[in-house]
């Protein structure tokens, strides 16, 4: 999803600048890290997500951003994996979510 950058973008400067438990240096590698992941993937515009994002945000009552990864992800038939305990409750009705597993 079209999305999906600016998201994972956000997690690493919240690392930095936040949560300070990652260094300038290890953000930029990450970020290099990222890019390559990205430019391998087929991206879903949001647009194209946009109407089932929005019956899902409002019936679900969760976030549009939640929503349109929800929505990507029965667009694709795949699970939907989330650290969020709260939203795979709320999306496990929808479509299969799940939670990371500790090893």
């Amino acid at each position: 999803m079209d999305i999906a950058l600016a998201e994972c973008l956000n997690v690493i400067w919240k690392h930095t600048n936040k949560l300070k438990d990652l260094k300038q240096e290890e953000a930029a590698l990450a970020i290099d890290d990222l890019k390559k992941l990205y430019d391998d993937l087929t991206i879903i515009p949001t647009r194209e997500l946009k109407d089932q994002a929005m019956h899902i945000a409002i019936t679900q009552n969760i976030t549009v951003y939640d929503a349109l990864f929800t929505a990507a992800a029965q667009k694709i038939n795949a699970p939907l994996y989330t650290a969020d305990k709260k939203l795979c409750a709320k999306t496990d009705k929808l479509i299969k979510s799940k939670l990371p597993t500790k090893e």
